[in-house]
């Protein structure tokens, strides 16, 4: 993922990006119990979806019909 900010979006203004885990984002993500160097941002429309970060694909497919995404 370096320097990379990779981005898939689905049904109902949801977003899925993959971040660094870096300032703003490192604060978020820990109050959420994420913890690493990246994770994925879960949005619908603006919002955190569930906790919001999640650290591997496996915690994203519990929230996330991975089939409904698309590349941005």
């Amino acid at each position: 993922m370096e320097g990379v900010r990779r981005s898939w979006s689905g049904p109902g203004g949801l977003r899925v990006t993959a971040v660094r885990l870096t300032g703003a984002h490192r604060v978020l993500a820990e109050c959420a119990g994420v913890r690493g160097h990246s994770a994925f941002l879960v949005t619908r429309n603006g919002a955190l979806v569930g906790r919001g970060y999640y650290p591997t694909v496996e915690s994203l497919a519990e929230v996330v019909d991975l089939a409904e995404l698309s590349d941005r």
